[in-house]
């Protein structure tokens, strides 16, 4: 799916309320589709429901997840690697799972065709790669080429300090999406947040699967409460977004803020 009016919206924002229940965003802005607002986000105790941001342009959070409309089952068109030569907040290596600035390649190329698409995939991580960030994409990429055969996308890894101070932000401020809504740095872009989880192995196993599970909307036209359900499933294969930079940090306490930065 597309963001919708990108003019009025700054970046769709998603977050998701961490399994032993802390809050996602608690009654700030409110996260657009199209420049809706719909206030706060969904808090989750001992569940797994995230909550999914606005789109390009405003602030905002909400409760849901993420999802797309428009492109096949909403997502990037099908078909292909993808490419990328920038590096926007994060994203995904020029062709078929590649990562930007060499880095680690991604989990499978996307748009294959072997590929049959399964939106209601339920996959387990990949090996991990030893680099965090590097895990994190492989772990996009493993839905959107294994699941949605679409396009990987491009690690943007000049974009991970920003992520990373995002996501410090956020657990300061014990809000999702904080630090983007204050735009504390560059670049943003569309996001998706796992706010309090227990592990960073948490956050790339059990969150982005979470988020996929959310599915794409059901209509075109996803805003307000529809794109609060379906917010991170559309930000993660928004058919304009090439690349994403992730972004972690730990508590004293062991808990695990992550943003995930999308961006073209």
């Amino acid at each position: 799916m597309r963001i919708e009016s990108l003019g009025v919206l700054a970046f769709a924002l998603a977050c998701s309320s961490s399994p032993d229940g802390p809050s996602g965003t608690p009654g700030t802005a409110g996260f657009s589709a199209g420049g809706t607002a719909v206030g706060g986000s969904a808090t989750t105790s001992g569940g797994s429901s995230m909550v999914s941001g606005g789109a390009a342009g405003t602030n905002g959070t909400s409760t849901g997840g993420t999802s797309t409309a428009g492109a096949p089952n909403g997502g990037r068109p099908a078909g292909g690697a993808g490419s990328s030569t920038g590096a926007p907040s994060g994203g995904a290596a020029a062709g078929s799972g590649g990562a930007s600035g060499g880095a680690g390649a991604s989990t499978g190329g996307g748009g294959s065709a072997s590929c049959v698409e399964n939106l209601d995939c339920k996959l387990n991580p990949p090996p991990t790669t030893g680099d965090l960030q590097q895990d994190c994409v492989d772990r996009i990429n493993q839905f959107l080429t294994q699941c949605a055969c679409l396009p990987a996308l491009k690690r943007r890894m000049d974009g991970e300090d920003c992520a990373n101070q995002m996501a410090k932000y956020d657990a300061d401020h014990n809000e999702a999406h904080a630090g983007s809504r204050a735009k504390i740095c560059q670049p943003g872009g569309s996001q998706n947040s796992c706010p309090a989880y227990g592990s960073n192995a948490q956050v790339v196993g059990l969150c982005m699967q979470q988020m996929w599970d959310e599915g794409p909307p059901p209509t075109p036209d996803c805003s307000g409460e529809c794109y609060q359900t379906h917010g991170h499933f559309i930000n993660m294969t928004d058919p304009d977004v090439t690349q994403v930079a992730c972004g972690f940090y730990t508590t004293a306490a062991g808990k695990v803020w992550a943003v995930q930065n999308f961006s073209r």
